[in-house]
């Protein structure tokens, strides 16, 4: 029970580490928008442009552990649905940390360098990479929004309706898998109609309600970890 409560605590510790890596990613300063396809390159040792991609690769990881510690709690009384729920969060986490990898190390340590330092034939070359890279981090954020869209849907049915924290818990995760998923239909399946309910979900909504879920998971978790210790 001891070792149980300790993961707990140290999931809502997690917990709120995701919410200040959420509110970095959402509201921290940005480097200025490069213009043209050579002064974008020279972004691969701008610390502005870079920071983000760490905050990215730490992200998911925080996110991910502290979803385990809560499903490790629920786990007995909804054991499948936990499951999936930690299925399709794994993937995401581990889809989203693999990007941010390629970009960081193959994007920006080695092809954009390259580039700048190439000449002629060598350094279309490099342009046809960089290029492609696109397509690549693109087809990662396909599963990136799906996973994450049905693996917080899921997480919130998990909740249950016994006091205001839960219920926050519980549709707010539901509100957020929604329209990850209506996001994910709009970007890939052709849902154009979908295209201002997106901009303003992300304009306005996305950020607080993300940031207000995690602090809020982390509440949980501590308040689980604190009755436990009272029971034993």
């Amino acid at each position: 029970m001891k070792s149980h409560n300790s993961y707990l605590y140290a999931g809502a510790i997690l917990s709120v580490f995701s919410a200040l890596t959420t509110a970095t990613l959402m509201y921290g300063p940005n480097a200025p928008a490069a213009e043209g396809f050579d002064a974008a390159q020279s972004l691969h040792d701008n610390g502005l442009y870079l920071y983000k991609k760490w905050v990215l690769f730490l992200h998911p990881q925080f996110a991910f552990l502290a979803a385990l510690a809560a499903g490790i709690a629920m786990f007995r009384d909804r054991g499948f649905l936990i499951a999936a729920t930690l299925f399709y969060l794994g993937l995401w986490a581990y889809t989203e940390v693999s990007q941010q990898a390629y970009i960081i190390d193959a994007l920006n340590q080695m092809w954009r360098p390259a580039y700048l330092a190439a000449e002629g034939e060598n350094r279309e070359l490099w342009r046809t990479l960089i290029t492609s890279m696109h397509g690549i981090s693109d087809s990662q954020y396909f599963v990136v929004i799906f996973a994450f869209g049905v693996g917080t849907l899921l997480f919130g049915f998990a909740f249950g309706h016994q006091g205001k924290l839960t219920i926050f818990l519980r549709y707010g995760m539901i509100a957020i898998g929604v329209m990850s998923l209506v996001s994910f239909l709009f970007y890939y399946a052709g849902f154009t109609a979908a295209g201002s309910l997106v901009g303003a979900w992300y304009g306005y909504v996305y950020g607080p309600l993300q940031i207000a879920i995690r602090l809020a998971l982390a509440l949980w978790l501590w308040h689980e970890a604190s009755t436990h210790n009272q029971k034993a």
